[in-house]
């Protein structure tokens, strides 16, 4: 059985570590029967490439290295919500199970100054997973605050 928890912990980890790199504080991984076999975070600044977001990273990744076939066979655990790009991104690479802990509304309330207008997408990943064929099955928002940790600051200064 998955352990979500443990796994979910340590895409915290990541994105508090994409954080102290400069980066957006976002982190994703891949395991497949239990045992982690891939990591990222986000390198939207690092690789001045603003699709280098976590997801996008491991997926690439893993196709880099020839092992994109095992993202068909394990669950891929994201700090936050997917956006509508990873989403796409992992669904064409075979990815069809997502554990996340922060909720893109949680994020966009952390993101936006008091007064000023949200920017981002209202369709959630769980929606875009339902409407696929074969669909995608989401799982979370999980451990909110913990999740929402690395993100504390960040966002609005």
């Amino acid at each position: 059985m998955l352990d979500d928890d443990v796994h979910l912990v340590r895409t915290f980890v990541l994105a508090a570590e994409a954080r102290s790199a400069g980066d957006h504080p976002f982190g994703a991984l891949l395991v497949v029967e239990n045992e982690r076999v891939a990591e990222a975070r986000n390198r939207v600044i690092t690789d001045r490439d603003i699709t280098a977001h976590a997801e996008t990273v491991l997926v690439r990744d893993l196709e880099r290295q020839r092992r994109s076939e095992l993202l068909a066979d394990g669950t891929v655990y994201a700090s936050c919500e997917p956006c509508p790009m990873c989403v796409g991104a992992m669904f064409w690479a075979g990815v069809r199970r997502v554990v996340y802990g922060l909720s893109t509304a949680r994020l966009t309330q952390l993101a936006t100054a008091p007064g000023a207008t949200p920017v981002g997408f209202t369709i959630t990943a769980p929606e875009i997973g339902a409407a696929a064929t074969p669909p995608m099955t989401f799982d979370g928002p999980h451990r909110e605050d913990d999740a929402a940790a690395p993100h504390l600051g960040f966002w609005v200064r």
